[in-house]
């Protein structure tokens, strides 16, 4: 509804203040009037008037008089005013209403034409005024909302590098201590040790950013796989036990018996479920966490039947959380107080994160109750599909053929040549440390152009490709190399983990997609499953290349 400007007509004669209103009514107007300056000044205080008529000659406080003390009241000081009177040739009059404050005169007695329009003009600039205001209103607000933002991307970029920098304190300090050669075995395996712990947390913070963008972006996209509510609880549970034995905290997770079978992501639920589980133990320094596990059946509509919805309620004996705390708890890059930061760690993403899978798995992730001292309760809800209500159709993972199926000999790769693409060498040496097991003929590119000459010399069985290159990047390198004829597999080996940069390599004419870092156990079972059926001449070979491919695609995440 628009606002009204409202007009404040003075008079001590109601037949003057009749004949004004009538003239000035419209819809965009509100019409107040006062019989004397007493009653006037109570409008003017209470109201945010446009335009005020002063009628000059009143009994007792006149028209100037009243303008002079609303000049005087900080909310009425620049108030228009237009004097009202008869005296149209007497410049003493005249003079003063100005000096008073006037910006205009309207004389009786009243032309309706001139009354009209000059009100119209001060009602116009109201309006612009209001306007004014609330864009000015506005700014203040997207300010306000701009500074605490600024303030929470500092606190969270402070947080982060504090939470990347400590991690990777310990690699590159154990990095050097080895790098001394003054260790026994069991010192070596314990600094090797502590290098995979800490690169690993350093991995689980950069998928935190990436999955908290992809959820910012709705980008954030889900496989597809059958599995066993039981067998995923059990692990959940074999994952934490150590973390919660470590700090003397009983953990119970109550798993039911019946492995109830679902087709839906199970590293995501698992992720929500360690994230959530996790914070409990990490927030209870005594007692216990409890996880009492539901898993029903819907009564409903049509739509329900072949779903079920798991119910998950973490129960802790932590510090819990106070009111202001906990509105505080789900929200991008804060954790409920700057001090949590500094003695527990972590980057308040967990939650947020957890939440926006839950709520995209049809379900939500809220706090239940809080107690200072006493602990917290979340719960967990997700709608998730029967396996048995489901046909294994092209949504799911094909199952490629075991490589044992196929009786391949790790001997036959001996001498097998694989190319390596990558412009960072410490990234060839890598892979180069990983192969030499393999007794591969390793071939090495750091370039597009160097790629491309490599293939027309040497003809090698497989390519490992770097996307992001300068000159000529590993898209336009491997369409090149394809329209040669090269027929070999080529996998990509990118640090782009966005379905967006996965699909462009297939484009391209990659085979499958690997992102950084690069497993080796997991690098050398490709190359094995890929290399073998070259040389072979069995169906089943042909089609673990075929079936890799078609696995890798079709098993690329979808949203819900």
């Amino acid at each position: 509804m628009v606002e009204k400007t409202k007009l404040l007509i003075v008079d001590d004669h109601p037949d003057n203040i009749l004949v004004l209103s009538e003239l000035l009514a419209s819809e965009d107007v509100e019409i107040f009037s006062a019989q004397s300056a007493e009653e006037a000044l109570n409008l003017l205080l209470a109201n945010d008037f446009g335009l005020a008529l002063l009628d000059v000659q009143m009994p007792g406080i006149t028209g100037f008089e009243l303008a002079r003390l609303a000049r005087g009241v900080k909310k009425t000081r620049h108030l228009p005013m237009i004097f009202v009177t008869a005296q149209q040739h007497d410049k003493a009059v005249a003079f003063e209403g100005y000096e008073t404050g006037a910006v205009d005169f309207l004389f009786k007695p009243l032309d309706p034409y001139i009354v009209r329009s000059k009100v119209k003009t001060f009602v116009q600039l109201d309006k612009q005024r209001r306007l004014l205001k609330a864009h000015v209103a506005e700014v203040e607000t997207l300010k306000k909302k701009a500074e605490m933002a600024s303030l929470a991307k500092s606190q969270f970029l402070a947080n982060m590098s504090h939470e990347i920098r400590t991690p990777l304190g310990s690699v590159l300090g154990f990095a050097d201590v080895l790098s001394q050669g003054q260790l026994d075995e069991e010192e070596k395996n314990e600094c090797l040790a502590a290098i995979r712990r800490n690169g690993e947390l350093l991995l689980r913070l950069v998928d935190d950013i990436l999955d908290i963008s992809k959820i910012e972006a709705q980008k954030l996209d889900f496989e597809k796989k059958e599995f066993g509510m039981r067998d995923l609880l059990e692990d959940v549970r074999t994952i934490l036990n150590f973390k919660a034995s470590e700090k003397g905290i009983d953990l119970q997770i109550h798993i039911p018996e019946e492995n109830t079978q679902i087709i839906a992501d199970p590293l995501r639920i698992k992720q929500v479920l360690l994230n959530v589980v996790g914070n409990a133990i990490k927030f209870t320094d005594k007692g216990s966490v409890k996880v009492h596990t539901a898993i029903v059946t819907p009564v409903g509509s049509d739509n329900d039947r072949g779903f079920v919805k798991a119910v998950f309620e973490v129960e802790d004996t932590g510090l819990g959380l106070a009111p202001h705390e906990a509105q505080r708890l789900f929200q991008p890059f804060t954790q409920a107080d700057i001090s949590t930061t500094r003695k527990f760690g972590g980057t308040g993403l967990g939650l947020v994160i957890s939440r926006q899978l839950a709520r995209l798995m049809g379900g939500d992730l809220r706090l239940v109750s809080s107690e200072i001292g006493v602990g917290s309760t979340f719960e967990i809800t997700l709608h998730l599909k029967r396996s048995g209500e489901v046909q294994m159709d092209s949504e799911l993972s094909p199952k490629a053929p075991s490589i044992s199926a196929l009786e391949i000999n790790p001997s036959e790769l001996q001498h097998r040549k694989i190319l390596v693409v990558d412009d960072v060498s410490d990234n060839r040496l890598l892979i180069d440390r990983y192969l030499r097991s393999l007794e591969v003929q390793l071939i090495q590119a750091s370039s597009g152009i160097e790629a491309i000459e490599a293939v027309a010399e040497h003809q090698p069985d497989l390519i490992l490709m770097d996307i992001q290159m300068p000159v000529m990047d590993g898209y336009e390198a491997v369409r090149r190399i394809r329209e040669q004829g090269y027929s070999n597999p080529i996998f990509a080996l990118t640090a782009h983990a966005m379905r967006e940069e996965k699909q462009k390599c297939y484009l391209a004419g990659c085979d499958l997609v690997l992102t950084k870092p690069v497993r080796r156990n997991e690098l050398i079972q490709l190359i094995k499953e890929s290399l073998p059926a070259l040389n072979l001449q069995t169906s089943a070979a042909e089609m673990l290349l075929q079936t890799r491919r078609l696995s890798d695609r079709a098993n690329m995440p979808r949203q819900f």
